[in-house]
């Protein structure tokens, strides 16, 4: 049987007292996709919280490629990485969903988790979480090479925006072979071929130009996963 886990996200671990707090501190903007939140070496200004839609994180390839980095929903935070420090934002975010935002001043939120202690600890929960699927991420991408990459970002997405289906999981967003390409610094083609590969062996299918990943556990037996928390094995 499929038991799919959920995970909490960082706004959904607030007291609902702190999450008007949160509502309140900042200012309500509506981004259509598209729209880049702020750029890869700016410095930062704002920090946001997704209310709906979606954000990519995004890097440049000394080449000149996309690699993303990581796809943030509802709950979320992003530029979180810039509190507290101040330093340059080492990643691209633009919408690729029209969203619904709250932009905080860096200073504003800063101030905002020092006055609220429960936010401050929801965040840094959040954040040491968010440090180890980084770090999970590039280790599946070094020593599982292109077709682990692959199949550990099937699995990530799966986590992050699976569905149960009949079949299996639907990975319920949209993907393009060249979108899950960036995912995982390889080409196109390459994406094509092992997907190929996986629909031929009944491991995915497809509904509606969404992923239906069948066969799980093949995924996991590849890349020899052992028993991470969901949380830490995102997209």
């Amino acid at each position: 049987m499929l038991v799919m886990t959920k995970i909490t996200r960082f706004f959904e671990q607030l007291s609902a007292e702190n999450q008007n707090v949160m509502l309140d501190k900042g200012t309500e903007i509506q981004a259509q996709s598209g729209t880049v939140l702020f750029s890869e070496g700016d410095i930062p200004e704002y920090t946001f919280l997704i209310l709906s839609g979606l954000v990519r994180q995004s890097k440049m390839t000394a080449d000149g490629k996309e690699f993303s980095v990581s796809l943030s929903q509802k709950g979320e935070l992003v530029g979180e990485t810039a509190l507290f420090n101040g330093l340059a934002l080492a990643v691209t975010a633009t919408v690729i969903e029209d969203a619904r935002l709250i932009r905080y001043q860096r200073q504003e939120l800063e101030n905002l988790f020092e006055e609220k202690g429960e936010i401050a600890v929801a965040f840094m929960k959040w954040s040491a979480i968010q440090n180890q699927s980084t770090q999970s991420k590039f280790r599946d991408l070094i020593l599982c090479g292109k077709k682990g990459g692959l199949y550990s970002t099937l699995i990530r997405f799966s986590n992050s925006y699976g569905e149960k289906h009949k079949d299996g999981i639907l990975i319920n967003i949209a993907l393009t072979n060249h979108e899950i390409a960036n995912y995982i610094g390889t080409t196109r083609e390459g994406v094509n071929r092992i997907m190929s590969e996986l629909k031929k062996d009944q491991i995915i299918s497809y509904e509606n130009n969404k992923i239906i990943i069948r066969d799980l556990q093949y995924l996991r037996n590849f890349l020899q996963c052992g028993d991470c928390p969901v949380e830490i094995c995102t997209i």
